[in-house]
């Protein structure tokens, strides 16, 4: 259950989650995961950084993990795009293909 300035979890999930600050202009990929929520971010910078940023997302990202966006930001015009297979593109919700 999401709040506006709060997030209720499940006890069992909440063992599992790392909240953490990154800074996505100039930090390095952050770690494997498995789920990456940025809502209402990338509309803020210019296409170069996006790009960057979601090539940031994809490194970090783990195979089959799951990228969530604003409903104003796109993935398609990404170098990364191809890493991608849209699970619902109306609420902008992408999961990374399996690599080797």
């Amino acid at each position: 259950t999401a709040h506006y300035n709060s997030v209720i979890m499940n006890a069992d999930l909440k063992k599992n989650v790392v909240f953490a600050d990154h800074n996505l202009v100039t930090d390095s990929v952050f770690a494997e995961v498995n789920l990456i929520i940025c809502r209402n971010v990338l509309i803020y910078f210019d296409k170069e950084l996006q790009d960057k940023v979601i090539h940031l997302f994809t490194e970090s990202l783990t195979n089959g993990g799951i990228l969530c966006l604003g409903s104003k930001e796109n993935l398609r015009f990404s170098s990364s795009f191809p890493a991608f297979q849209p699970i619902n593109e109306a609420h902008k919700i992408y999961r990374k293909k399996y690599t080797p």
